[in-house]
């Protein structure tokens, strides 16, 4: 049975908790967001945009949480691979957390100069910032950029896991999936 805690060879239930409920949450919150920005706002699309907001919320919260285990709980060790391997996978992983930071803070910020509220758990926080519309808008067109690119990035990722394991057939795959 898998400890909570990783190992020298994979990671741990905790660590795979966090990966996998990222993963899930982002392509919940990607799901809802499709269609025009400004349709969000209508009386029709407003519990989605509720749900939206709500979830993308909780990815910056389980990202810091996410970030703070991995301090705690560390990484398994490296798998040898080509130094050009390695350093895309560094690159990769940093464009990963460095997009699920921006895209939730592109996400308030933007709403918030646009002089909307930022929903969390059905409960609407008011804008803390001065209204510049014009600005808010351009950020929210950054966010939405955002939220295109990191499929992609997390596209790479997925088929490089994949890579490892059909191809490469070393464990890279496996310190990450969940079971044994």
């Amino acid at each position: 049975m898998m400890g909570l805690r990783s190992t020298s060879s994979r990671y741990g239930a905790g660590a795979q908790a966090f990966h996998w409920l990222t993963v899930m949450l982002v392509l919940a919150t990607y799901m809802l967001s499709k269609g025009d920005r400004y349709s969000l706002y209508s009386a029709a699309a407003d519990g989605l945009r509720r749900i939206h907001e709500t979830l993308g919320v909780l990815v910056f919260i389980v990202v810091v949480l996410q970030l703070l285990w991995r301090l705690i709980d560390g990484a398994p060790a490296k798998q040898p691979m080509a130094r050009w391997m390695a350093a895309a996978a560094k690159l990769v992983k940093i464009a990963l957390y460095a997009l699920l930071v921006a895209i939730p803070a592109t996400a308030v910020l933007g709403t918030w100069l646009e002089g909307l509220p930022v929903t969390l758990l059905g409960f609407d926080i008011a804008p803390q910032i001065a209204e510049a519309h014009g600005l808010g808008q351009s950020i929210m067109e950054i966010h939405a950029t955002l939220g295109n690119v990191i499929l992609w990035v997390a596209g790479v990722h997925a088929a490089a896991a994949l890579f490892h394991h059909f191809y490469l057939r070393d464990e890279v795959f496996q310190s990450m999936a969940p079971g044994g």
